[in-house]
């Protein structure tokens, strides 16, 4: 147990999530798993991104939570590992198409223009949007070595929606039960409300694309993530403390690879 405790304080159960929903959807689209290539550069970015994201929250006087308080305490060694990150990631890309790494770096650039602006405080209302951006990012992130191979279709834009609205959703419940612990109830409500919108479009885009769906199996991640965060949002007292759960639902996907092996 102490080992998955440290995984989810260096934020490694985020990136295994990201793998997993990256590897699921290169099978749903392309039939295929993703390259080794795109495999290390997904996770160098977004174990980079999570760990820069940490740093940032700290500087800023933001601690929230044992991720954080671990983070400062190994910070040097956290620096080392970005370096190395930073090395890694920039071998990965020589190997990666031209069309994903424009797609990349684009991402990028809108990851380094909120940082700054988050970090600097330029914008006061930023604070309130920092979900939505970051659910965004991730929709288009976790899908780009698939979505810059095939065409845009309804197709597409649904199951990135679906993406984003999970990601939306976890960001939100503990966002809110921070906000409640903090005493900050006006922002506790809001979410409340954001949750409960962004849980019933779930369920509704959910069910159309499942009866439109020849491959219904290949879903049973996006439904098991969803339920495991609504059990969390609705009958768990002590949402932070369940907070590392939050982040293995985004697995999910390994139990649908191992449907697939085993009932060949």
């Amino acid at each position: 147990m102490r080992s998955i405790r440290l995984a989810h304080w260096l934020s490694l159960d985020v990136v295994c999530g990201t793998l997993a929903y990256q590897a699921l959807l290169h099978d749903i689209f392309l039939q295929q798993y993703p390259t080794w290539a795109e495999l290390l550069s997904m996770a160098c970015a977004v174990w980079g991104i999570y760990l820069i994201d940490r740093i940032i929250d700290r500087k800023k006087g933001i601690v929230l939570d044992q991720r954080h308080a671990f983070q400062a305490k190994y910070a040097h060694e956290i620096q080392i590992g970005l370096f190395v990150l930073g090395i890694i990631g920039s071998i990965s890309v020589w190997n990666l198409d031209l069309r994903l790494i424009g797609w990349g770096l684009g991402l990028s650039g809108i990851m380094l223009v909120y940082w700054v602006l988050w970090y600097e405080s330029r914008l006061p209302a930023l604070s309130n949007s920092k979900e939505f951006i970051t659910s965004l990012i991730y929709a288009l992130g976790v899908g780009a070595s698939t979505w810059y191979r095939i065409p845009w279709s309804w197709s597409i834009v649904s199951i990135g929606t679906l993406l984003f609205l999970l990601v939306l959703q976890n960001l939100g419940i503990y966002t809110m039960a921070e906000s409640e612990h903090a005493g900050i109830l006006g922002t506790a409500d809001t979410w409340k409300r954001i949750l409960l919108g962004a849980e019933m479009l779930f369920v509704i885009l959910f069910l159309r694309i499942i009866i439109n769906s020849h491959e219904k199996m290949a879903f049973l991640p996006f439904a098991t993530t969803f339920a495991l965060q609504i059990w969390i949002h609705y009958f768990v007292k002590d949402k932070l403390a369940y907070r590392i759960w939050g982040e293995l639902a985004y697995c999910s996907p390994l139990l649908y690879f191992a449907y697939e092996f085993f009932s060949k």
